[in-house]
Protein backbone atom coordinates (compact mmCIF):
# COMPACT_ATOMS: atom_id res chain seq x y z
CA UNK A 1 0.00 0.00 0.00
CA UNK A 2 1.15 3.44 -0.87
CA UNK A 3 0.27 6.92 0.47
CA UNK A 4 0.34 9.79 -2.02
CA UNK A 5 -0.61 13.44 -1.89
CA UNK A 6 -4.01 14.04 -3.51
CA UNK A 7 -4.78 17.75 -3.05
CA UNK A 8 -5.82 20.53 -0.69
CA UNK A 9 -9.26 21.63 0.38
CA UNK A 10 -9.85 24.65 2.65
CA UNK A 11 -6.18 24.61 3.62
CA UNK A 12 -6.12 20.90 4.55
CA UNK A 13 -3.84 18.49 2.75
CA UNK A 14 -5.46 15.25 1.65
CA UNK A 15 -3.71 12.01 0.80
CA UNK A 16 -4.83 8.79 -0.86
CA UNK A 17 -4.00 5.25 0.15
CA UNK A 18 -3.36 3.22 -2.99
CA UNK A 19 -3.23 -0.53 -3.41
CA UNK A 20 -2.18 -1.86 -6.80
CA UNK A 21 -2.51 1.67 -8.19
CA UNK A 22 -6.17 1.99 -7.16
CA UNK A 23 -7.33 4.37 -4.41
CA UNK A 24 -8.96 2.67 -1.44
CA UNK A 25 -9.04 5.57 1.07
CA UNK A 26 -8.72 9.37 1.06
CA UNK A 27 -8.04 11.51 4.12
CA UNK A 28 -5.47 13.50 6.06
CA UNK A 29 -2.06 11.98 6.73
CA UNK A 30 -3.07 10.88 10.25
CA UNK A 31 -6.30 9.33 9.01
CA UNK A 32 -4.40 7.44 6.31
CA UNK A 33 -1.94 6.08 8.89
CA UNK A 34 -4.83 4.97 11.11
CA UNK A 35 -6.58 3.34 8.14
CA UNK A 36 -3.43 1.41 7.24
CA UNK A 37 -3.02 0.19 10.85
CA UNK A 38 -6.65 -0.95 11.03
CA UNK A 39 -6.40 -2.59 7.62
CA UNK A 40 -3.23 -4.50 8.62
CA UNK A 41 -4.85 -5.64 11.90
CA UNK A 42 -7.96 -6.79 10.03
CA UNK A 43 -5.86 -8.79 7.55
CA UNK A 44 -3.82 -10.36 10.37
CA UNK A 45 -7.02 -11.38 12.19
CA UNK A 46 -8.43 -12.90 8.98
CA UNK A 47 -5.21 -14.89 8.45
CA UNK A 48 -5.27 -16.06 12.06
CA UNK A 49 -8.93 -17.14 11.82
CA UNK A 50 -8.22 -19.11 8.64
CA UNK A 51 -5.55 -21.30 10.22
CA UNK A 52 -6.61 -24.74 11.36
CA UNK A 53 -5.80 -25.41 14.99
CA UNK A 54 -3.32 -28.21 15.41
CA UNK A 55 -4.17 -31.30 17.32
CA UNK A 56 -2.29 -31.93 20.50
CA UNK A 57 0.63 -34.28 20.45
CA UNK A 58 -0.27 -37.93 20.08
CA UNK A 59 0.87 -40.13 22.94
CA UNK A 60 0.84 -43.87 22.36
CA UNK A 61 -0.45 -45.72 25.37
CA UNK A 62 1.30 -48.97 26.10
CA UNK A 63 0.12 -51.53 28.55
CA UNK A 64 2.14 -54.22 30.21
CA UNK A 65 0.47 -57.57 30.14
CA UNK A 66 1.66 -60.33 32.43
CA UNK A 67 1.83 -63.76 30.82
CA UNK A 68 -0.69 -66.32 32.04
CA UNK A 69 0.68 -69.24 33.93
CA UNK A 70 -0.80 -72.67 33.80
CA UNK A 71 -3.21 -73.47 36.58
CA UNK A 72 -3.81 -69.82 37.55
CA UNK A 73 -7.07 -68.23 36.57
Amino acid sequence: MDVRFYGTWHGKKFYRVLRDGRPIFTGTKGECARFMRLHADKRAKERHDMTVPRRRKLFVKSYRVAPRRAGVI
